[in-house]
């Protein structure tokens, strides 16, 4: 009996993604959703130089019989989503020649692996990263965070600019810090005020319609 649950129990749909930030996310949607039969893994262990292009090193190490279904997710950023999608497919093509995904959030087989493939482009209307979603699905009061608009447009008059993905990171950043962390949490940053520490708080809005998408992939990994 208690080898039938452990079985029931294992995780055979994998997503794959950027960052740890990605991953302390998409587990945290995860645990939202009630979904278990999904595990996520980072391009990278730890932090790599080459970032995005580790995608295709990554799909080499997975052992594809251990999975039933991978997803893969990455940030659109200026790229757009369907770059992205030729980008996954160049990376596809180093562990099979029979799978070419033409969408977000639909399966496509592989025969020669045995395995379905699925992918998902982190945006905000075409566009963005995860940052830029976590702009949007923010709940609490973000005085500190909203308060860099007129430190960017400082920039600007003094002609001097900042890309909109460093602008959000560093929003985010701040909405953690200094509008979500107490005085006392402040003093131990690293502890209380991490990104990992922050999924774990109510300060984002998992409802939001924003995540609708997201939220189907998700639940496509999990059948």
């Amino acid at each position: 009996m208690l080898f039938l649950i452990m079985e029931s129990l294992e995780v055979n749909n994998l997503i794959i993604v950027e960052s740890n930030n990605d991953k302390f996310f998409i587990e945290r949607l995860i645990e939202y959703s009630n979904i278990n039969n999904v595990n996520v893994q980072c391009i990278c262990q730890f932090e790599c130089l080459e970032g995005i292009n580790n995608l295709n090193k990554k799909l080499e190490e997975i052992k594809f019989d251990k999975y039933d279904r991978i997803g893969v997710i990455l940030d659109a950023d200026k790229e757009g989503i369907n770059k992205r999608i030729e980008f996954i497919n160049d990376a596809i093509k180093t562990v099979c020649d029979d799978v070419k995904l033409t969408e977000i959030n639909k399966l496509e087989k592989s025969s020669e692996l045995d395995v379905y493939f699925v992918c998902y482009i982190m945006n905000v209307n075409g566009y963005g990263e995860l940052e830029t979603v976590l702009k949007s699905i923010k709940k609490s009061d973000s005085v500190f965070a909203d308060c860099l608009e007129s430190w960017r447009e400082c920039l600007k008059n003094s002609g001097k600019d900042i890309s909109s993905k460093d602008f959000d990171k560093f929003y985010i950043n701040n909405y953690i810090r200094f509008d979500t962390c107490s005085k006392s949490e402040q003093k131990q940053a690293s502890k209380y005020c991490s990104f990992e520490s922050a999924m774990k708080k109510d300060i984002w809005d998992f409802d939001n319609n924003v995540l609708d998408e997201l939220k189907q992939f998700i639940y496509i990994l999990n059948n």
